[in-house]
């Protein structure tokens, strides 16, 4: 599916389909009060922004994506795209732009999923702080600069903001994460206090510095729960994450080529749900959560439905926006439990 955005239409003040309004909120996990202040290279508001942008054969979205990019003001200091071995012209397209002046190709010689991919944007950037925004994403006018007001404090370790449906209706506001790795969005009446923040993959920003401190994206994620880990290793490391209300992204959520056969979609993400979150956990709060806990605790949301991707926020599972026959769901949530096995291993 394509949609037509002509990026010089969209206001400032309409973009949200909303007033303007300028709302910034202070988001910390509670449990990192205490930090060390004299931290080399956080006492003083960056300056240079590089933005990174991972894709594969999504030629048309990532045209896109980038003059949304080119459109920002401020503009970011760098655009480093990262491609995966396009076959639709993709690449051609980035080297091209290259030639310009106008974007920096990082080449991912296989597919080995989102977390490597960011991995080689950050291991290129030079910019003060690191900005990923998804291909199939546009970022508001005024993005660059809501994501550097964030970075007014001392600590402050990551900065995101909201996304949006191209329609313009919010998807995901403010979120936060709980020791058993489910999702919270405030936006959509959810409690988040005692939470860790955590910030939506298409719209999430790090100082550089920060994120390569705690080692980046760990490749285990290779789709779902990546940015999830990402957060909560800079939240745990006693940086705080900010949420900017104005740093907002128009997100379309596009099918991938991995996701048209919808069981085998649908069932691998299951098993992918299990495996992850189950990592996730273990790598993070093994002190607070045992396997036996997470098991009666993730057994008690068994019967919970569960929605294909494409739905606004796939993040939490328990969302349900598209049901699914209930034999695949059962078949679901057999491959979810396996998945929770060999992640907690």
């Amino acid at each position: 599916m394509q949609v037509a955005i002509d990026i010089d239409i969209i206001k400032r003040d309409t973009w949200r389909g909303e007033p303007v309004r300028r709302a910034e909120i202070i988001f910390t996990s509670g449990q990192n009060q205490v930090r060390n202040v004299m931290k080399e290279g956080l006492m003083s508001q960056p300056n240079d922004v590089s933005v990174v942008v991972c894709t594969y054969n999504r030629k048309d979205w990532l045209q896109r994506c980038l003059e949304g990019l080119q459109a920002l003001s401020p503009a970011p200091s760098e655009v480093i795209v990262v491609d995966g071995p396009s076959t639709d012209g993709t690449r051609e397209m980035i080297m091209q732009l290259q030639a310009q002046g106008k974007v920096r190709l990082v080449p991912q010689p296989r597919l080995e999923g989102i977390s490597a991919a960011r991995n080689l944007g950050l291991d290129a950037v030079k910019g003060d702080v690191v900005c990923f925004i998804d291909d199939d994403a546009i970022p508001c006018p005024d993005w660059i600069a809501s994501i550097l007001s964030g970075y007014d404090g001392v600590g402050v370790g990551g900065v995101g903001g909201p996304v949006y449906h191209m329609s313009g209706e919010l998807a995901m506001g403010r979120n936060g994460v709980s020791i058993f790795g489910e999702w919270s969005d405030e936006s959509k009446g959810q409690g988040i206090e005692g939470l860790f923040p955590v910030m939506v993959g298409c719209n999430m920003s790090f100082r550089t510095k920060v994120l390569r401190e705690v080692g980046g994206f760990d490749p285990y994620f290779r789709y779902h729960q990546d940015e999830t880990d990402a957060c909560l290793r800079v939240s745990l490391a006693g940086y705080d994450i900010r949420y900017v209300e104005r740093a907002g992204v128009r997100h379309e959520w596009c099918e991938g080529s991995y996701r048209k056969d919808r069981l085998k979609w649908y069932l691998k993400l299951r098993y992918m749900w299990g495996r992850n979150n189950a990592h996730l956990v273990r790598k993070n709060f093994r002190e607070k959560v045992s396997f036996s806990s997470y098991l009666a605790h993730q057994a008690s949301g068994a019967v919970r439905k569960r929605v294909v991707p494409g739905s606004p926020s796939p993040k939490t599972a328990s969302e349900v926006s598209s049901p699914v026959p209930r034999p695949m769901a059962l078949m679901g949530a057999a491959f979810e439990s396996l998945g929770s096995i060999f992640g907690w291993g």
